[in-house]
């Protein structure tokens, strides 16, 4: 195939609410440095721009934070920064990116990637999206990227791979919401399941016909945006009509006869939640993790501790702690996922200048 037809499109519009009080709505997880000397977003653009020149590189982002993010994108044309008036979830969003992508190329690829995840090493990365890239070409399939569970995590979703496609690439038999612990070991225990890793390829026509079989109001107010001169005022519009659904379940769990999957070879961390640290951040001999300098502990272990001040534990084990200039957050490590249950909350409560 020609890989001139491939276009990235990246997805930067999420809020990382279970990494408060890091992750704001100014500054999301995605523009966070945690792995490294730059943010998650331009680790994500570094690893897809050799296989797509910058004009083949969209970024779909918040208004929220769009100034950062095209400062971190500058080497993209600014015109490929699309702004969300208003978040929708990912269905929209993509749907956003391929009526521009259809404008630049006849029968366009589009590979959907968010833009948080720690990926490595590179190789096995390009290779694996060339491979879903292809597919999604030759069989005109909806193609998904499913990683070899290593535990039974509840924080992911679950794909169920059928027959054997080609290499590394099977079809799907149903895709499963994030499942309580017992399911998660049941599913690891039939080596039939991979974690879903939200990252897509698929010809952008075919993504379109599907929208217009499952969500035809989306795709109704998509095709008045795609033919219409595309101002400020139509993005609007069709974000005013677009209804607010992610594309795992408008689209790929309604879609199983033209879905497939890739086993990706390559290692992934979706780094999701506070306890998803333990994958990323080197270990002290009790197992405690730290960001920052000062820090001490007594008979304590397996603790993760972001703080510029001193931290001193003393005989507690599995908590998260964190401190940011207005904020600390304690929790038990295995209440991680629970964090955006806090966000909720000052919402609720109308504390607008923590989130």
């Amino acid at each position: 195939m020609d890989n001139n037809r491939i276009f990235a499109v990246i997805i930067a519009g999420g809020r990382g609410t279970r990494f408060w009080p890091l992750s704001r709505i100014a500054r999301p997880k995605h523009l966070l440095n945690l792995n490294g000397n730059t943010s998650l977003l331009r680790q994500t653009l570094d690893r897809v721009l050799p296989l797509v020149t910058p004009q083949r590189a969209l970024v779909v982002t918040m208004k929220s934070h769009a100034e950062e993010v095209r400062q971190v994108a500058n080497d993209l044309p600014s015109k490929n920064v699309l702004v969300e008036p208003v978040g929708k979830n990912t269905a929209p969003a993509i749907a956003l990116a391929a009526a521009h992508i259809m404008d630049k190329a006849e029968d366009p690829i589009m590979v959907v990637l968010p833009s948080d995840h720690i990926i490595s090493p590179l190789e096995k990365f390009l290779a694996d999206i060339q491979i879903g890239a292809n597919l999604a070409d030759s069989k005109g399939v909806l193609a998904t990227f499913g990683i070899r569970p290593t535990r039974p995590e509840t924080g992911y979703g679950y794909i169920e791979v059928g027959e054997k496609l080609g290499a590394q690439a099977f079809s799907v038999l149903s895709f499963k919401e994030k499942p309580n612990r017992k399911k998660a070991k049941d599913y690891i225990g039939t080596g039939r399941y991979l974690w879903n890793s939200g990252m897509f390829a698929f010809r952008a026509k075919v993504l379109m016909k599907n929208i217009n079989t499952h969500l035809p109001a989306l795709y109704t107010a998509w095709e008045a945006y795609k033919n219409s001169p595309k101002t400020q005022e139509d993005l609007e519009k069709y974000y005013a009509a677009a209804e607010p659904v992610y594309i795992d379940y408008g689209i790929m769990e309604k879609c199983g006869n033209v879905a497939a999957v890739v086993n990706a070879s390559f290692d992934w961390s979706d780094i999701g939640s506070w306890d998803a640290i333990d994958d990323v951040w080197k270990a002290d001999s009790a197992g405690n993790r730290k960001q920052g300098d000062s820090f001490v502990s007594i008979a304590s272990k397996e603790n993760t501790v972001v703080s510029k001040k001193l931290v001193a534990l003393l005989g507690v084990d599995n908590l998260i702690v964190v401190e940011t200039d207005d904020a600390i957050m304690i929790c038990k490590k295995d209440r991680a996922q629970e964090i955006k249950l806090l966000v909720e909350e000052m919402e609720r409560r109308g504390l607008k200048d923590y989130l």
